[in-house]
């Protein structure tokens, strides 16, 4: 799909600050413009839908903004927060300054006026299996990993929980309800074992739910009732807003899904990015505390056994019904986990695929063919696409 030529702002996110990348349409050429945020794990960058100069950026402990495309940042109180580590973060696209924040322990903020300062939305925690939740590593808190908002229905948020499933409110926060479809007394540990001594209590499959370890919401562009979930137990997909969940199964081997994206231009197509082995497997980079792509060093480490996590991109082109996994150029069973998936704003054949190790890669054919770009950095978390201002 052919469209004007334009500048790309490229950011990527790592541990240890955040990367800002110019590239022309087509990646033919990235260049590093900046580095910023130096020693702040990066969490999540989101760009304002009314002003795309100003960008909004959060680590494991602080939110951050920009009003000049990313040159200069500056941290803002955020005050209302009381438990400082986060986990995600969302701009809503059709009311200006409302942000939102998901932590770990789970709980959901919002701020109505740029980050400045937020408030919990307390219903979310009065959720029927909140104190059910879990989390591999002791003592088991779950935290929020995917905040879904849509501008068709302003008021309505989908939430991911690692673990806990997929909740929603239809009332900007006011009130909640679990959409991670039948209530199940399987689907969470009988006890939270806070000291770590009992092994680990994973979640059965059960037809009709989706799995308690959820990663990503992505609702699809034109049918509002349709979402897609991925989880440490495979890909779903819910035509009911979370009443009922189907597994996806046709071609979509791995079960470790982790990214998910579709683009509003071609809205049956999808890509996922999952790993064959789970994260005690994953080489690369190991901290004090789990982070979205990495383990913590207190935790077994079988990469020798294992050979790493040996991800792939699938894409289905009939709205999950079946799938296939892409090559082409992409690393083939790479020990690094995939960290980044994104689809160019305004074409949806460029797709840029990152990888723990800090390799990254772009297609310019949906998927059928890989590069890799000149760029690249360490302990790479994620990647983000911008068109620039």
């Amino acid at each position: 799909m052919a469209v004007a030529t334009e500048q790309l702002a490229l950011y990527l996110l790592t541990v240890e600050g955040l990367v800002r990348c110019r590239a022309a349409d087509g990646f033919d050429e990235v260049a590093v413009v900046g580095t910023d945020l130096d020693g702040e794990n990066i969490r999540e960058v989101r760009q304002d839908p009314f002003d795309p100069r100003r960008l909004y950026a959060a680590s494991t402990t602080d939110v951050y903004r920009s009003e000049n495309g990313g040159e200069t940042w500056q941290q803002l109180a955020a005050g209302g927060v009381d438990y400082r580590e986060f986990w995600t973060l969302a701009v809503h696209p059709t009311r200006p300054n409302e942000v939102y924040l998901g932590t770990l322990p789970a709980a959901v903020y919002v701020s109505e006026n740029g980050g400045r300062s937020f408030r919990e939305l307390t219903s979310f925690r009065q959720l029927p299996d909140f104190e059910r939740w879990t989390f591999p590593p002791p003592p088991h808190t779950a935290h929020i990993r995917s905040i879904a908002l849509d501008a068709r229905v302003p008021d309505e948020i989908f939430v991911g929980v690692e673990e806990g499933g997929v909740a929603r409110s239809r009332d900007r926060g006011a009130t909640w309800e679990d959409a991670s479809g039948p209530p199940s007394e399987l689907a969470f540990p009988r006890e939270k074992d806070l000291t770590g001594q009992s092994p680990y209590q994973g979640a059965p499959y059960e037809p009709g739910r989706v799995h308690r370890d959820v990663h990503q919401v992505v609702r699809h562009p034109r049918r509002l009732e349709r979402l897609y979930a991925t989880s440490g137990g495979g890909t779903y997909q819910t035509d009911d807003a979370g009443r009922s969940w189907t597994r996806l199964d046709n071609g979509l081997p791995l079960d470790y899904s982790i990214l998910a994206a579709v683009h509003p231009t071609v809205p049956d197509r999808l890509f996922v990015g999952a790993a064959r082995n789970r994260p005690v497997t994953w080489k690369g980079f190991r901290t004090a505390r789990t982070g979205p792509f990495n383990v913590s060093h207190y935790s077994r480490n079988l990469v020798e056994e294992s050979g790493g996590a040996k991800p792939a991109i699938f894409r289905s082109d009939d709205a999950g019904e079946t799938w296939r996994a892409l090559a082409g150029g992409l690393p083939a069973e790479h020990p690094y986990v995939v960290s980044g998936l994104q689809i160019h704003p305004r074409n949806p054949d460029e797709v840029v695929v990152g990888y723990t190790d800090g390799s990254i890669y772009v297609s310019r054919d949906a998927g059928e063919s890989w590069r890799r770009l000149s760029v690249s950095h360490p302990k790479l978390v994620g990647v983000r696409v911008f068109v620039s201002a």
